[in-house]
């Protein structure tokens, strides 16, 4: 690493904080791009700042759309946070693992996914701050939806309640026509008997003759049939009017439970559910930008041209393999090595121990014969022995 930085051709040059974090956020490696000329460090600075920006949009969205679920601030505050700070990590991961390749195709094969995953991120950051942007148009789209709950709650309410209301109203009707009827009727006689007594209907005789007393007989019986009519319906017609105030009473209970559960729905659900409604070009663009916002490090480095610090970094890879692979045939030469002395070590005293085994079997061998010897000459001295003592 340091003869290569020797070698370069480019001066080291004193650079600012902002622009080391920059750098950083890019996911480059920093003593790298202190050798490499001022417009290749310009580009990572473009690289990191569109990746730390990004964060920083995330992080805002995040928390608004925690704020709008919750309207809760120092929790949207601490999951903005968190959520800019993943979806930094996301950025400068997919950054940092991109590495330029001769063949344009077998690059963009890699990039892939993570522009697919760029757009998922973009579109996640975007919707939140929609909803801000449109707040007011969302406002009044989840106001309407908030009427038509309430037409149809009070819709479904008339409509549990207002059958046995109208069979009760049709009762009372019953009820009032039959009275009505009787009452007609004894108007109708109350005219004529009065009329009678007056000398204009009838008779046309003035004075109460015997016309007048049968005509006030039977004033006075359906007089007495009304009475009656009374005594007998209205109970029932105040009874089924009670039964409709108590309908009434209950429908009108009924959708005001629903108005609360009506008048909550505001949430994150709701305000997704009413920018849907809003017209999609606005939308569209915004999502769009933030589309090109968070695939713009990705794109700058796909389509940019292979520069002195991809070279630098893939000599410094480069070395970074060949010494590993050094290190590795050292140490597999070292082991084969002691793997061969081991090997003759054991073999040497694999030969010590057959040479020893050679040498004791001669003494056995030997000791053997000496013993067959002794045992032959003893044999011989008893047979001798035998001999002399038979003669």
């Amino acid at each position: 690493m340091e003869d290569f930085k020797n070698n370069t051709s480019y001066p080291i040059r004193n650079v600012s904080s902002f622009t080391h974090f920059f750098w950083w956020c890019s996911g480059a490696n920093t003593d790298v791009l202190l050798d490499c000329p001022h417009s290749e460090q310009n580009k990572y600075v473009g690289i990191g700042a569109t990746v730390f920006f990004t964060g920083l949009l995330a992080s805002i969205s995040g928390g608004y759309a925690l704020y709008s679920v919750f309207n809760s601030v120092f929790p949207a505050i601490a999951f903005g946070i968190i959520w800019g700070f993943v979806i930094f990590n996301l950025d400068r991961f997919i950054v940092s693992t991109l590495r330029k390749d001769d063949i344009f195709w077998n690059e963009f094969k890699l990039v892939l996914p993570r522009l697919i995953l760029a757009v998922i991120l973009a579109i996640v950051i975007s919707k939140p701050l929609e909803l801000k942007i449109f707040e007011k148009e969302i406002a009044q789209k989840v106001q309407e939806k908030q009427q038509l709950f309430a037409i149809e709650s009070q819709r479904k309410a008339e409509q549990q309640f207002n059958p046995i209301a109208d069979s009760l109203r049709k009762e009372i009707d019953y009820y009032k026509s039959e009275i009505a009827k009787v009452a007609t009727s004894r108007d109708t006689l109350y005219t004529a008997f009065i009329g009678e007594a007056e000398g204009t209907r009838g008779t046309n005789k003035l004075g109460k003759g015997p016309v007048f007393k049968e005509k006030k007989m039977q004033f006075d019986k359906i007089e007495q049939d009304l009475k009656d009519k009374q005594a007998q319906y209205q109970p029932l017609i105040d009874e089924r009017e009670k039964q409709i105030l108590a309908l009434k009473a209950q429908r009108d209970t009924s959708v005001a439970k629903a108005l609360p559960v009506i008048s909550n729905y505001d949430g994150l659900m709701a305000r997704l559910d009413g920018l849907s409604e809003l017209p999609q070009v606005p939308s569209l663009f915004i999502m769009l930008l933030f589309i090109c916002i968070e695939t713009a490090p990705v794109l700058s480095k796909l389509f940019s041209a292979k520069g002195p610090y991809d070279e630098k970094l893939k000599n410094i890879e480069h070395e970074i393999e060949l010494s590993t692979i050094e290190n590795i045939n050292f140490r597999n030469h070292e082991l084969n090595k002691k793997l061969t002395l081991y090997t003759n070590i054991d073999k040497a005293q694999i030969d010590q121990e057959i040479l020893n085994n050679k040498e004791s079997l001669k003494i056995m061998a030997d000791a053997h014969v000496e013993l067959t010897k002794e045992m032959v000459n003893d044999w011989l001295e008893k047979e001798k022995d035998k001999l002399k003592t038979k003669v």
